[in-house]
């Protein structure tokens, strides 16, 4: 593949994170690829239960957003604080001061897997209020946090208020292809002249309380069938492995900031890689089961791939496997449809197991995986896998080792239950 370079080439220059970690948030590059890389798992707690919890610090978030009053920042919920935090480490890494107005002019845009928590821990007071005896200045918290979390329940309100933001500014929605699929929207909008900036991130909520009743439920629902896909809090996640049965919940958000080549070239900046197409599909199905053959995802990549670039010419797939075995299945279908025979060989690794299954910030976290092992030459493995499933038609890098390689192109897969599915096609830094 010969890459032609252009002024409005959509470049990743700066990422930043908030997930789950071992004393604290994963938040920077370098911690980020610290536990990618070695394959290492931060879903384990102290009470046997799995789920990757990120704790925030107020007082610490306080004093990193002064900007904020502590009045206002008590009313936002854990997922605004996510997508907060993990937009100051962006634009860290990206050398961009927000504070002097260095993303005026940009896009913010977010994704969310439309998850109930976050909703319901605000409205839930509203409803339950006696107005008899709740005075003037509880009323008005309870109306301001629930117009922000339960009415809007955007990180991009937020995130485009902090900054100063006067560019388009939106929230999409469609499961854990949301931050995927607007990695494409941003890179359009790059390409068309709309904008130079876009922050993307994808952020989401889960209450470990509630996940646990809903395991029962889900438990009762399918008693006396084969489940496709499975809550798991009691036993960890093992994505491409024989013994997966399930996935593990994680809380979290993920940054990305994508610019036009000249507006990077102009300011100086660090890049990260390039993401050269993206397609968004969706399996015909007339309802939420899963297209076991992965037909949708299938379709997407191969339209991601055509015209600029052949299956031979792909060194890695970023896959989107949640940890149990009818997403084995499906992805090992996809990757033998889009690969034949290659794809015995083919390296193909998910970071699920390492922070837990996210939603929204998954499509971030996957292309930020990639590129950072397209920087350092290594391919990182799947965590918490050690004896790869038959039905795994490619080489899931077992074990806690990375891998050395060289990519220069790689696809980053996502596709949910409701059947959409995301390709994105990445390419290097000297693209």
């Amino acid at each position: 593949m010969k890459t032609t370079k252009g002024p409005r080439d959509p470049l990743v220059t700066g990422m930043g994170f908030c997930l789950p970690g071992r004393t604290g948030p994963t938040a920077t590059p370098e911690q980020f690829w610290s536990a990618v890389s070695n394959g290492e798992s931060f879903l384990s707690q102290d009470d046997g239960t799995y789920f990757g919890s990120v704790r925030i610090d107020m007082d610490e978030t306080t004093e990193r957003l002064p900007e904020i009053p502590p009045r206002f920042l008590d009313k936002y919920s854990d997922i605004h604080l996510y997508g907060l935090l993990a937009l100051l480490e962006a634009c860290d890494d990206a050398s961009l001061d927000w504070r002097a107005g260095a993303l005026s002019d940009a896009a913010v845009l977010a994704a969310r897997n439309a998850t109930a928590d976050a909703i319901l821990d605000t409205y839930l007071p509203v409803l339950l209020a006696d107005t008899r005896v709740v005075s003037p200045r509880e009323a008005r918290s309870l109306l301001f946090r629930n117009v922000l979390n339960a009415v809007m329940s955007d990180v991009e309100t937020v995130q485009a208020g902090l900054v100063g933001s006067t560019g388009p500014s939106y929230t999409l929605s469609c499961g854990c292809a949301s931050s995927s699929v607007l990695i494409g929207n941003a890179a359009r909008m790059i390409s068309a002249g709309e904008v130079d900036l876009v922050v993307v991130t994808g952020a989401d909520y889960w209450r470990e309380s509630r996940l646990r009743q809903y395991v029962e439920l889900e438990e009762r629902s399918v008693e006396g069938a084969e489940p496709q896909t499975a809550t798991l809090m009691d036993t960890p996640m093992r994505p491409y492995d024989e013994r997966a049965s399930g996935l593990n919940y994680g809380n979290g958000a993920a940054t990305l900031i994508l610019e036009s080549r000249e507006h990077a070239q102009r300011r100086g900046a660090r890049v990260h890689g390039r993401v050269l197409a993206q397609v968004t599909g969706r399996n015909a199905q007339p309802n939420l089961a899963l297209d076991l053959a992965g037909t949708g995802a299938l379709r997407s990549a191969r339209s991601c791939m055509a015209g600029r670039v052949t299956p031979e010419e792909i060194d890695y797939v970023n896959g989107a496997a949640t940890g149990d075995r009818a997403f084995n299945l499906m992805e090992g279908n996809v990757v033998a449809g889009l690969f034949g025979e290659r794809a015995a060989h083919l390296p193909v690794t998910v970071q699920e197991a390492v922070f837990g299954h996210s939603g929204a910030p998954l499509g971030v976290i996957g292309v930020a995986a990639t590129l950072q092992m397209m920087g350092h030459g290594l391919i990182a493995p799947t965590a918490n896998c050690e004896k790869p499933a038959e039905v795994c038609t490619f080489d899931p890098v077992p074990g806690t080792a990375a891998r050395p390689a060289r990519i220069d192109r790689a696809l980053s897969l996502n596709y949910t239950i409701g059947s959409v599915a995301s390709a994105i096609l990445l390419g290097g830094a000297d693209d």
